[in-house]
């Protein structure tokens, strides 16, 4: 099969899987990582942006994939399933560039406001990460 038939399929492919979508169709879509933060192993907050980062996520039909660089460098990736409910978005990485943690899932809780989809993360009554993503504009 040439490339050109690969991309097609591969695109007619994606659209079908958008199409299906029936699980928090506002949150469905591409997403441009804006900023955010974590605590590192130490206890301290660090800026996403003071290590350059930059990412997408893409969520369909309860899938999403993401990819994330540092400085333009392949950072981290993975993929899996996601389910939201009463303010809550839990990530459940199949495939992911880095070890998992608590259990393989990950909980968020979260706000969209317009196309602005605010996560965070939180570990007792500390919140050990935020990320600000804005809705990727359609082409």
């Amino acid at each position: 099969m040439s490339l050109r038939a690969c991309l097609s399929v591969l695109v007619l492919g994606a659209a079908a899987f958008c199409a299906r979508a029936d699980e928090a169709p506002s949150l469905q879509g591409a997403w441009q990582l804006q900023s955010g933060e974590f605590i590192n192993k130490e206890g301290v907050p660090v800026a996403y942006a003071s290590q350059k980062l930059a990412g997408t996520k893409l969520l369909a039909d309860g899938q999403f994939a993401f990819t994330t660089t540092s400085d333009g460098k392949f950072w981290a990736g993975g993929s899996g399933t996601y389910r939201t409910e009463a303010g809550r978005y839990v990530e459940t990485p199949l495939m992911a560039s880095y070890p998992l943690e608590n259990g393989g899932s990950y909980e968020f809780r979260y706000t969209l406001q317009g196309d602005v989809w605010t996560l965070e993360r939180w570990e007792g009554e500390r919140r050990v990460e935020r990320e600000i993503w804005k809705r990727a504009p359609t082409p």
